[in-house]
């Protein structure tokens, strides 16, 4: 799930909240080599995962859009 909040002035702001393995679905893994050896494997089940980002003093481009330049041109 992923947020955007416009600050005007102080930028944006962006929320990332991601769940890994909501449902607790991963299971044990087990390997056998031999009839000794034994390898398992029990990776972390439910991992939540957040990312917050403050994106600030973005520069405006004055080119942007349709006619991009058009005052340049004119001054030319």
């Amino acid at each position: 799930m992923q947020r955007d909040f416009n600050l005007r002035r102080l930028g944006t702001l962006t929320l990332d909240v991601r769940c890994v393995d909501v449902l607790n679905t991963n299971k044990t893994a087990a390997v056998v080599y031999g009839i000794r050896e034994l390898s398992t494997d029990n990776p972390a089940r439910r991992t939540f995962l957040i990312n917050l980002n403050w994106k600030f003093n973005e520069a405006r481009s004055n080119y942007r859009g349709s006619g991009a330049g058009e005052k340049q041109k004119a001054r030319m």
